[in-house]
C-alpha cells in the first residue's frame, strides 16, 4: 500500500486559505516542505493524489497539526 489518501476539497481549501492568509506562495510553500513546486501545485490544484506523509508535511510547514486541518 502506498500511503495515497482522498482528503477531498475541504483540505485543500484549508490549505489554501491559510497561504493566502500568509501571504504565502506555492514556491514559499515548496521550499517550506522540501515537496517539489510542480508536485506541490498538481497537490494543491487537485491534479495528483496526496500522501499522508505529505499531507502531514504540508501542515508541519504551515503550524498546524494534521488535525487542524483535516476534513471532518
Amino acid at each position: 500500500m502506498c500511503g495515497i489518501i482522498f482528503l477531498g476539497d475541504e483540505f485543500m481549501n484549508k490549505i489554501r486559505e491559510i497561504m493566502k492568509k500568509r501571504g504565502l506562495t506555492q514556491e514559499d510553500l515548496s521550499e517550506m516542505t522540501g515537496i517539489d513546486q510542480s508536485t506541490l501545485s498538481k497537490i494543491i490544484n487537485e491534479k495528483k493524489a496526496i500522501t499522508l506523509d505529505t499531507a502531514k508535511k504540508i501542515s508541519s510547514a504551515l503550524g498546524f497539526s494534521i488535525e487542524y486541518i483535516w476534513p471532518s
